[in-house]
């Protein structure tokens, strides 16, 4: 029997930006009946100078205002560039725009993390109807959210816009790994890894040391070994993120083993080291979307702070926990668009530590270090809940597989 494989164009963002890791295992687990293609990595410096250009405006109101009022415009008047077909996409069956909406393309879908993405994380302001009317046109087959938060999200931007007959939550997803540390590897020392990024900018370092909840992390340790020296000598902490010398410093005087990992890691690395987790502890203020499903893909329970669409991606008491955020920080605005690097938002978290919110955690975190059977049976069901989850790779190309070929199918009919 002869099967035709249709060929799928996954598209990055221009000028250069790379792909979210998300679409490794995308490309490596191709839905069936598919093949993606994608160019090569650029080694240009472009991607990396908007990356800091985005990140420094941020620290700024007046710089983030105005680049609010003109990124949007640029969005629609660069099109003609950004849009350019590559030899690959013009002979791919479909075009997969990732977090954008720039293709020329006759049969494209696209898919977004909130409708932000899609104008470079700027607030889609004035090119708002501009991007409805690219995904209500004809030329699109679908449109790809991230989560029901990021669906709702895009209705209330859009409004009479959104392409409700296009749109569908389709979940980032990974495939599982039967290495996993389970009980019988269980020493009685408690492993927690806390895995973020590290970049070579301070000034991208310093906002994810806030905003995804590094900080936090460390005044929880620091809250632990203080309180219950006996649960710290049980834990060893590896840190795959930024930190200040003079916190590792500290705690380490104050008997807290950590491991710290400031090198470049290929994503099988860090896989690997949630693999020899018991625990991901990831009090950030975003919805770290990847980390949470590679962490329970390893069957590691994360603790995590309930904010944005983050209790789409964890189930409070089965694959972690959940801890209410401090009531002082505001997470999105009427809108649902995330606040997250926003000048106001980190200065809002530099700016005060929240005493109750980092004794949620402590007590969750005293809760499971007090009772190692209970960690364990959490480990169990966090993999259980995995492999029939919709963020295990096979259901969800099972699903995205079939709106792929519904898209395309509207294209011959």
């Amino acid at each position: 029997m002869l099967i035709l494989v249709k060929s799928l164009y996954l598209k990055a963002r221009s000028p250069g930006f790379k792909l979210h890791s998300y679409y490794a295992d995308f490309r490596s687990h191709p839905p069936s009946g598919w093949r993606v293609v994608a160019p090569g990595e650029s080694t240009r410096r472009g991607p990396g100078m908007l990356r800091l250009f985005h990140v420094a405006v941020q620290t700024s109101h007046t710089f983030w205002n105005f680049s609010n009022l003109v990124a949007p415009t640029l969005e629609k008047l660069a099109f003609p560039f950004t849009s350019r077909e590559t030899p690959l996409e013009h002979y791919a069956n479909l075009t997969y725009c990732s977090n954008h909406v720039q293709t020329k393309s006759k049969k494209w879908v696209a898919d977004c993390e909130h409708l932000a993405a899609l104008t470079g994380y700027y607030k889609p302001g004035v090119a708002a109807h501009w991007l409805g009317r690219r995904l209500q046109d004809r030329s699109c087959g679908g449109f790809y959210c991230w989560s029901n938060k990021a669906v709702e999200n895009s209705k209330r931007i859009l409004r009479n816009d959104f392409p409700t007959n296009k749109s569908h939550v389709v979940y980032p997803a990974t495939s599982g790994a039967a290495n996993s540390r389970n009980s019988r590897d269980f020493d009685g020392n408690v492993r927690i890894c806390h895995m973020t990024t590290h970049r070579s900018s301070y000034l991208e370092n310093i906002s994810n040391f806030y905003v995804k909840g590094t900080r936090d992390f460390l005044l929880v340790l620091k809250l632990l070994s203080q309180v219950s020296p006996r649960l710290m000598r049980k834990v060893t902490v590896v840190i795959r993120a930024w930190c200040p010398r003079s916190y590792i410093a500290k705690l380490r005087a104050l008997g807290v083993q950590i491991e710290m990992i400031e090198h470049p890691l290929t994503r099988a690395d860090a896989l690997s080291h949630f693999a020899n987790s018991d625990l991901a502890m990831l009090p950030g203020h975003s919805t770290p979307t990847m980390a949470f499903i590679e962490a329970m893909s390893r069957s590691v329970p994360v603790i995590a702070n309930d904010v944005w669409a983050n209790s789409e991606y964890l189930m409070d008491g089965k694959t972690g926990f959940l801890i209410p955020p401090s009531p002082h920080v505001l997470y999105c605005d009427s809108d649902l668009t995330p606040l997250w690097y926003r000048p106001d938002f980190t200065h809002s978290l530099v700016a005060s530590v929240d005493s109750e919110y980092l004794r949620r955690h402590l007590r969750v975190l005293e809760y499971l270090l007090e009772d190692e059977n209970l960690l364990l049976s959490l480990k169990e069901e966090t993999g259980r809940y995995f492999v029939r989850s919709p963020f295990e790779i096979s259901s969800r190309n099972r699903e995205l597989g079939l709106l792929l070929d519904k898209a395309l199918n509207q294209f011959v009919s």
